[in-house]
């Protein structure tokens, strides 16, 4: 029989919010109308909003705006669908491309197409509402109405906290943008409305996947588990940094090539639409603005290939610790990224079987376990993937695939000898915990910049990650710092932390037919270290 820990209070709490308060609300505050004022409503409209049932917030309160066009300038958005690509225009900027490998989407119907990317357009686009460059902040769409239109609307709205906090703009400025343009009928569709759905030419299967494979820990570790439960697995490399980072690029490209001779052939898809928020011809630029919707943008752009090879299930990595989230200054909860948590996850399989007819289903194998627990499984079950991973994303990076100079590299380094692995075969060359190194670590710092650092667990994670370490014969100036800081504390919770991060976690959106399999993998790699 498979255990899975007994949610603590915190746990608890987190169950509770499976359809949760508004992120934008402060907590343990019951007044409906207080909320609202809190989440930067203009006043006028506070009193009226007050009224709507708040298990669809989104969707009813963009309702209650009327649509009234005061601007001058539009920015018109359309697109052309060529035999294996598409392109989308802004207008003032490039043309920016999505590219499949040969014959994907001709496995799709004309009108599936277009119904593809009436929401996918919008996804992509929809945050440059927030934007305002010489007053061109209407959106002229030359499609339909999305169907999946309040659900993006409601994933940007959510994710406006964690923008603040990259951009450093108050977050109630950016609900009042918001808010102002939904107000202003700032969105505009010049088609008319669709309500067909996007179907496949055969029907999809649930022992077929497409996995989308990044070369991070998570998802190698996805594709250990989905090749060890039976799945058939199609891994596709979603390039979308080629221009952006090109040596990340360039580094991924030679892995992948690696892996599909050793392991399983990889389809890359080039999607350029990042380089949209970063273009020299917007005038106004916000910080991080690219990362809204972004699985729900994977999703539908890798629908295709789903449908080409009659996968039901679309994979992703998003692990446990995507689900936490801290509070800001202002008050509001941050989520590192929204899109990858278990709430977002769950509603967006919700529209998407609206969408797809139940055709396709987004999953996350590694939902239930923290990033140490997948460390351990991916060192122990999985040793043959580890050439592969690479976490890195820096800019700074040359020939190799560790920067040395971020956090995603010193948390790397420290799971892996935290779990007993070494480094080394992952194809570190330094010993990351030398003094230089300190500041990479949270649990060392309060000089944070990246958001995914700073949801309070990761403290915790890192110091019961430096505490095996240090159980497993460390050495280093860190590890030194850490015993002087830190080591009576651990010690007093390490059954508390030990229960938390090597935990088996409630999950949200694994299927009934592959959860069994799965959960059981965890219960045997890592009861012995609870």
């Amino acid at each position: 029989m498979n255990r899975v820990i007994k949610p603590s209070s915190e746990n608890t709490q987190e169950n509770a919010e499976d359809d949760p308060p508004d992120s934008l609300v402060l907590k343990n505050k019951n007044s409906t109308t207080a909320r609202f004022q809190r989440a930067g409503l203009p006043s006028p409209l506070v009193r009226a909003v007050a009224k709507i049932k708040l298990e669809e917030p989104l969707k009813e309160m963009v309702s209650f705006f009327v649509a009234k066009n005061n601007y001058k300038k539009n920015n018109e958005i359309s697109y052309k669908i060529n035999r294996d690509n598409f392109q989308i225009k802004v207008s003032g900027c490039s043309e920016y491309l999505v590219n499949y490998p040969v014959g994907i989407l001709s496995n799709l119907r004309r009108r599936a197409k277009e119904i593809l990317l009436d929401n996918f357009i919008y996804t992509r686009t929809f945050p440059l509402i927030l934007l305002n460059n010489n007053n061109n902040n209407t959106l002229l769409y030359k499609i339909s109405e999305p169907l999946l239109k309040d659900f993006i609307n409601y994933g940007l709205l959510k994710d406006l906290p964690r923008i603040s906090d990259s951009a450093k703009i108050e977050t109630k400025r950016l609900i009042e943008n918001f808010n102002e343009s939904q107000k202003n009928g700032s969105v505009i569709f010049k088609k008319p409305n669709r309500t067909e759905k996007i179907l496949p030419l055969k029907e999809t299967s649930e022992k077929l996947a497409v996995l989308s494979l990044s070369f991070g820990k998570d998802s190698l570790l996805s594709y250990g588990i989905s090749r060890e439960i039976g799945l058939d697995i199609y891994p596709v490399f979603i390039n979308d940094m080629g221009k952006y980072n090109p040596n990340e690029f360039e580094i991924k490209k030679k892995i992948a090539e690696s892996f599909s001779k050793e392991q399983k052939p990889v389809f890359i898809l080039l999607d350029e639409t990042d380089n949209l928020f970063r273009s020299k011809e917007m005038k106004e630029k916000i910080e991080e603005l690219d990362g809204t919707n972004a699985m729900l943008t994977f999703a539908l752009e890798l629908t295709p290939l789903a449908y080409s090879h009659g996968a039901k299930y679309i994979i992703f990595g998003n692990e446990r610790n995507l689900s936490n989230y801290f509070i800001n200054k202002e008050g509001f909860r941050v989520y590192p990224s929204y899109d990858q948590s278990s709430i977002y996850m769950k509603r967006e399989n919700q529209h998407l079987k609206k969408l797809t007819d139940g055709n396709i289903q987004i999953l996350s194998l590694v939902e239930p376990i923290y990033n140490i627990a997948e460390m351990k499984i991916l060192y122990h079950r999985y040793p043959e993937l580890l050439k592969y991973v690479m976490s890195c994303s820096s800019k700074k990076l040359s020939n190799e695939k560790w920067c040395y100079r971020c956090p995603m590299c010193a948390k790397a380094f420290l799971y892996s000898v935290a779990v007993g692995g070494d480094p080394k075969k992952m194809g570190f060359r330094k010993n990351l915990f030398e003094m230089k190194y300190k500041n990479l670590y949270p649990v060392f710092t309060s000089e944070i910049e990246r958001v995914y650092e700073k949801p309070p667990r990761v403290k915790e994670e890192e110091s019961l990650a430096f505490y095996l370490a240090l159980r497993n014969g460390q050495k280093g100036e860190l590890i030194d710092l850490f015993k002087q800081k830190y080591l009576k504390r651990v010690e007093k919770k390490e059954k508390e932390l030990r229960e938390k991060y090597f935990g088996i976690h409630p999950s949200q959106i694994l299927p009934p037919e592959l959860k069994d399999k799965v959960l059981r993998i965890y219960e045997e790699e890592l009861k012995e270290l609870r």
